[in-house]
């Protein structure tokens, strides 16, 4: 007789702690006397895709994403369990597992984009029991003072709104699950994931971003105990420097820190150190995060055509020759140029320099907006697709900005932000 289990199919969320979907698998298997079995897929649906001739994984954000994985089966082997991970799309994997497992259920976070869902429907559509939870938001569905159809048009209504809620708070963190026992399985090491992502992290990165739950909980806990938190609004903006942001975003992109965390714990911050405008700000940020989120999956395949989610109609182009000189940097805006050269390198830029090459190549190169959503999707050691594709629908005035898009004096920008040029210095050639 096959054993009964209950899988938890890790998407984006690499970690133990804070994690309700793992924590509902690992219920439902105690309590019903079954096997918990953790299986992660190495994105294969967009592994040998590619947008506009680009790849959509880039080596900055797999690399991130195999050290995520291998943490986290080292995290899962101390409690007693493992990680089983393939190289097939989920139902092809669950299909072989069902060869020699009889799967109870799947658990899993709630879908927040087009191609989540569909993978998700398919799943179910093949007949199996598919349980999603809201596990890298900080609230639930059902907390949601509105139906999704509903969101409110504008990030500042959405704020106002979830802000003026009596009593609507993010959920307390969870502990860690107590996992149950796992069924020993093999862990393939598929060539197309090892061979490709073995290389330095270049020297000039800031921010040793290791993928990882530990990682991402010694970084947040040096950013705290640095003090770093009370300016943050101060220097958020600036181009560079290890502590002028949080620089928690590859990690909050790969699950492994939670959002509820970070919210709950600068709430203890402003309990033992004050609270100001920056100490706050941080969690406003976490408020935009929150509603791409949800943007996201309302909105669904509208976010990605070229009218964007407001069907308004673009008089942009794709032409390459344009587009060549701004991704590699050579467009002869020194700014723009430097943060260039920093993605190409590092896989990171700070979000002001986001916004200022993405309005470098919408308004001044008049190029297709999608075409930079896509080449940072290709490059970003933090894309998460809610975030990446919903701020450059922001900027480009196709999404949910009511000016109908953002226009940078980069010029301005650059003497205000970086003046004594050390930016520009440390990236153009």
């Amino acid at each position: 007789m096959k054993p009964e289990v209950v899988i938890w199919l890790v998407r984006d969320t690499c970690r133990l702690n804070d994690n309700p979907a793992l924590n509902l698998a690992t219920k439902i298997a105690k309590e019903r006397g079954v096997y918990f079995v953790p299986l992660a897929c190495l994105e294969p649906r967009r592994w040998a895709d590619q947008q506009f001739g680009m790849p959509r994984i880039g080596k900055h954000w797999a690399r991130f994403r195999s050290e995520s994985l291998r943490a986290l089966r080292d995290d899962l082997l101390t409690h007693g369990s493992d990680l089983w991970v393939s190289a097939e799309e989920p139902v092809y994997a669950l299909d072989r597992a069902q060869q020699s497992m009889n799967i109870v259920h799947v658990v899993c976070d709630r879908p927040v984009a087009t191609e989540e869902r569909l993978e998700t429907a398919r799943i179910e559509a093949e007949g199996y029991s598919v349980i999603t939870c809201d596990v890298d938001e900080l609230f639930r569905f059902e907390q949601l003072p509105f139906e999704l159809d509903e969101l409110p048009a504008t990030f500042s209504k959405f704020r106002k709104v979830v802000e003026k809620k009596p009593g609507l708070v993010p959920d307390a963190p969870l502990k860690i699950a107590e996992l149950a026992s796992c069924i020993a399985q093999p862990w393939p090491d598929p060539v197309e994931w090892t061979e490709t992502f073995d290389y330095v992290l270049s020297p000039k990165t800031e921010v040793r971003t290791l993928g990882g739950e530990r990682s991402a909980q010694a970084h947040w806990a040096e950013y705290l105990d640095a003090k770093a938190l009370s300016h943050y609004k101060e220097t958020r903006n600036a181009f560079c420097g290890p502590m002028q942001s949080s620089h928690l975003s590859a990690w909050l992109a790969h699950g492994c820190i939670s959002a509820r965390q970070i919210w709950a714990e600068t709430l203890i911050y402003e309990a033992q150190n004050g609270a100001n405008d920056s100490t706050y700000w941080l969690r406003f940020e976490l408020l935009w995060r929150e509603y791409f989120r949800w943007y996201s999956r309302a909105f669904d395949w509208t976010l990605f055509r070229r009218k964007g989610p407001n069907d308004l109609e673009q008089s942009s182009d794709q032409n390459a020759r344009r587009f060549e000189t701004w991704k590699t940097g050579q467009t002869n805006c020194d700014i723009v140029d430097a943060a260039m050269h920093e993605l190409n390198e590092t896989g990171w830029m700070s979000n002001r320099a986001r916004q200022l090459v993405a309005s470098h190549l919408i308004y001044e190169l008049n190029l297709d907006w999608r075409l930079g959503a896509s080449y940072f999707e290709s490059q970003l050691v933090d894309f998460d697709v809610a975030s990446n594709w919903g701020n450059w629908a922001y900027i480009a005035g196709v999404g949910p900005d009511p000016r109908g898009g953002r226009i940078f004096n980069l010029n301005d920008q650059a003497d205000r932000y970086d003046p004594d040029q050390s930016y520009r210095r440390r990236w153009l050639p």
